[in-house]
């Protein structure tokens, strides 16, 4: 329990440290976007404060608790989803297509999950919506060949690696719930830096701006 404890807390750390660079980002320029890369990342701490709080609680409440925690860290996962094509520039220009291409997990999670538990039904939209926007993240990447939407894009692919780890601990309760979150935690790990320009007040451009 410690170290998953210790794991969630360096998650909890890392995913506010990323909504304070996107918020600052925000309050420099003012951009949509970045207001919903915030959203998203508050809402991911959130998940990491009620994973870590699972821990704590009983076993029937833990389940119910993890099972919030996961859902508000997908929450986290549409609204970075709905910020796709992470630039270096932070240049966001969804399309109109991309943007409706993020109600297809809501609409096909629940043909595809094993059984009906709503927490496979919350990591089958998470592992969706990681796909989906890091695929667009590294196809920004083969036009732009800019490191920081690499380090996004491998960070997001990570992330969703991190969930198909996690299905397997449906299989072998408890044997792959620890490398799923250490996975989850290096995915955030690799987006520190990128998103730091936020912080750092180094937003070249933002939808158009």
């Amino acid at each position: 329990m410690e170290i998953e404890l210790a794991a969630n807390l360096v998650g909890l750390a890392i995913s506010v440290f990323i909504g304070r660079f996107a918020y600052a980002g925000y309050a420099a320029v003012g951009s949509p976007n970045l207001l919903r890369l915030t959203i998203a990342f508050i809402s991911i701490s959130a998940g990491f404060v009620m994973l870590a709080s699972a821990l704590f609680a009983g076993p029937g409440l833990s389940v119910a608790i993890n099972t919030a925690g996961l859902t508000a860290q997908a929450v986290g996962y549409f609204f970075i989803a709905m910020s796709h094509g992470l630039k270096s520039s932070f240049d966001f220009l969804p399309s109109k297509r991309g943007t409706a291409l993020l109600f297809i997990p809501f609409t096909t999670a629940p043909f595809i999950i094993p059984g009906n538990s709503i927490e496979h039904l919350v990591r089958s939209i998470s592992f969706i919506l990681l796909v989906y926007v890091s695929i667009e993240t590294m196809a920004s990447y083969m036009q732009t060949r800019k490191s920081s939407t690499l380090m996004i894009g491998s960070g997001l692919g990570t992330l969703a690696a991190a969930e198909i780890v996690a299905w397997y601990g449906f299989i072998f309760p408890g044997a792959f719930a620890l490398p799923a979150l250490l996975a989850k935690v290096a995915g955030f790990g690799l987006m520190v830096v990128p998103f730091s320009r936020l912080g750092l007040g180094r937003v070249e451009k933002v939808d158009g701006v």
